[in-house]
């Protein structure tokens, strides 16, 4: 591991390192994607539980565990939750160490050396990486949900369809991933996620560099 303006980060990834030396600082440490999360947190309306997938090192949970009365976070790769544990020391958050599908399944999940955030789960060809444990985000059972944030790298559409009744029944603040040559891996469109969000009675307000911001 190294450290950067005070966050934690795998020793060889240098996409994120790009980002924490130029975002503003936040209670004396470094960011990621502020400024979208900034902008995302102004449509939400209450808040008590955000919901984070595709935690990563935990750069998101711990500026929303400054917001929300509690964060429930999700990351499967080892790789990430040393650094996520020394990130993140608020009470206030969960972090589930394992990775969500549509389904109760193994997933394989490939990791590239210098960009660590953009690990993926492995699509067709793909073979090496690591093999973890998978489950549906309904199975969680979580209730209270006013935010949540899915950043998965083309896998969002697999994990909203095992969302699909806590998402219904909650009605979030989401915003969710759909960058070009993500999903088209797993032979799905690139707003295929976005889609199924709109057909649940989801409404679309703006997009960022990638990130789609849906209330209902």
């Amino acid at each position: 591991m190294k450290q950067i303006r005070g966050i934690w980060l795998p020793k060889t990834d240098t996409h994120m390192e790009s980002h924490l030396v130029r975002d503003p600082l936040v209670d004396g440490k470094g960011t990621y994607q502020f400024r979208k999360y900034d902008k995302a947190r102004s449509h939400v309306k209450r808040f008590g539980h955000a919901v984070d997938i595709g935690a990563q090192i935990g750069l998101w949970s711990r500026i929303m565990a400054l917001d929300f009365e509690h964060v429930t976070s999700f990351e499967p790769l080892p790789l990430h939750h040393a650094c996520f544990e020394r990130n993140v020391t608020a009470e206030n958050v969960t972090l589930h160490r394992t990775a969500l599908a549509d389904k109760a399944s193994e997933v394989t999940i490939c990791t590239p050396a210098a960009t660590t955030g953009n690990s993926h789960v492995a699509g067709p060809g793909e073979t090496s990486g690591q093999v973890i444990q998978a489950r549906t985000l309904d199975s969680f059972g979580l209730t209270g949900i006013d935010f949540l944030k899915i950043d998965v790298e083309g896998f969002e559409h697999f994990i909203l369809k095992g969302a699909e009744e806590t998402i219904r029944r909650e009605k979030p603040v989401i915003i969710v991933e759909q960058k070009p040559n993500n999903a088209e891996r797993y032979g799905r469109g690139q707003h295929e996620a976005l889609a199924l969000l709109k057909s649940w009675g989801g409404k679309e307000l703006w997009v960022m560099s990638g990130d789609h911001l849906v209330v209902f």
